[in-house]
């Protein structure tokens, strides 16, 4: 117990705890979900203006809407997408082009020299203000309909559509090919294509949707939800700094002989390493998502509230990810005598954060490291993916325990004088001093 006592002083008194407090705390109250007292669920009134808009996987609207897209970018050859995570446009060579010009034909049943007759119609990449009209969706959003500047030269058509008869499994399988074109991570991937579906929201289906707030998630697990999602964003690397903080700790001190030469077993030392870190992080985590979730409670007197969704949102959503930082941190600076974690695990979250711009309303697959869940209400797109999202986490929670048992065998190693760790510098001294015997 003492180990455990001297362990959470050594977190709690550190820099990097102190900055992952700040960051938590400056994270939900920028973003808003530290306080949620003016934004109550209200059940929709009929004759409202809008109630939003959703996605649908409806091929009379997505084949359409995708085709005309992929036609525009095509006709200024270029191309959005995120192939890992990272916004690019992508510029196709001549003979991609050539095969896109193929792919849309086959979509279409337009000849292919005529639809390349297209390229290059575009001054600019397709964005023009010029005669637009600003169109509001009802929901927050605007869209602006801009003439198509991408017209024609040798009568090549300014819009397209798919040809009759296409089936829509046909469709999605050349969308495919045209997704492989441009390097994967475009809105014609398989995953995205449903972009393209886009639908208001019916008046019948937006009561649904409340009366699903309301009787699954109780109101308070909606809110506990979008706390964690946001604080998620700073608990998937944060922890990380923490872990490998408290072990370079002890070796700056000189304290790691002293531990190696005790009886106590190497598998206690890290378990109860690991444990202090797990629990200083989360128990104001804790706090902070009830602290945030007690603000809505006012917003419902007399109705039912789940008063344990945050807790459960914070073990079951959260706690994964902080568990798979921190032992990444543990088992590398072990391994290593460095803190080259932080570099693994900040480059993990940089892309899977850039992954996440476009799966904020719900990415969960099974590697994410900080599964998204961006909105308020949409229960029912939270129970669709329920199952991918337990993969996930116990996946993410699988993958931390497998990292610990690692660094308790590098740990027992190292106290049996078997192994001094794969220092960074002693790794770049190895090679200097090689290439140096061989010069000689």
């Amino acid at each position: 117990m003492m180990l455990f006592f001297r362990e959470c002083k050594k977190i709690l008194f550190s820099v990097t705890f102190l900055l992952l407090i700040a960051g938590a705390l400056l994270m939900t109250s920028s973003e808003e979900v530290l306080d949620f007292s003016g934004q109550a669920i209200e059940m929709p009134k009929p004759g409202q203006e809008s109630y939003g808009m959703q996605n649908k996987d409806i091929p009379e609207i997505i084949m359409p809407a995708a085709l005309q897209s992929l036609y525009r970018e095509f006709g200024i050859n270029s191309y959005t997408a995120y192939p890992i995570g990272f916004y690019k446009k992508v510029k196709l060579n001549e003979n991609k082009q050539r095969q896109m010009a193929d792919i849309l034909s086959a979509l279409t049943g337009i000849p292919a020299d005529k639809l390349q007759a297209a390229e290059g119609g575009a001054e600019d990449a397709g964005f023009s203000l010029q005669g637009g009209e600003l169109k509001s969706q009802g929901d927050g959003r605007y869209t602006i309909d801009v003439p198509d500047n991408t017209s024609a030269k040798n009568d090549a058509p300014s819009q397209v559509a798919p040809k009759d008869g296409i089936a829509y499994d046909d469709f999605k399988a050349f969308m495919k090919r045209a997704n492989n074109l441009i390097g994967g991570g475009s809105s014609y991937s398989e995953t995205y294509l449903i972009g393209f579906g886009s639908v208001p929201i019916t008046y019948e289906e937006a009561v649904e949707s409340y009366k699903l707030t309301k009787e699954r998630d109780r109101f308070t697990g909606a809110y506990a939800r979008l706390f964690a999602d946001y604080i998620l964003i700073i608990l998937s690397v944060m922890p990380v700094f923490v872990a490998v903080a408290v072990s370079l700790k002890d070796k700056r001190a000189g304290i790691s002989e002293l531990i190696y030469t005790r009886s106590v077993s190497s598998a206690k030392v890290i378990a109860t390493r690991y444990s202090a870190i797990l629990l200083c992080v989360m128990v104001p985590v804790i706090a902070l998502s009830y602290i945030s979730n007690a603000t809505a409670w006012k917003l419902y007197d007399g109705m039912t509230l789940n008063y344990f969704a945050p807790l459960q949102y914070e073990l079951g959503w959260i706690l994964p990810s902080v568990m798979i930082s921190a032992a990444i941190g543990l088992f590398l600076t072990e391994l290593t005598n460095t803190p080259i974690a932080i570099a693994v695990q900040g480059l993990w979250w940089f892309i899977d954060m850039n992954q996440g711009i476009m799966e904020s309303a719900g990415g969960y697959s099974l590697l994410r490291l900080m599964p998204r869940h961006n909105s308020l209400s949409r229960t029912q797109d939270f129970l669709d993916q329920l199952d991918s999202l337990v993969a996930n986490r116990l996946l993410m929670a699988g993958l931390a325990l497998i990292l610990i048992a690692a660094t308790i065998v590098v740990y027992e190693q190292k106290r049996r004088g078997r192994f001094d760790g794969f220092g960074v510098k002693k790794w770049f001294a190895g090679m200097v001093n090689r290439q140096n015997k061989f010069a000689a």
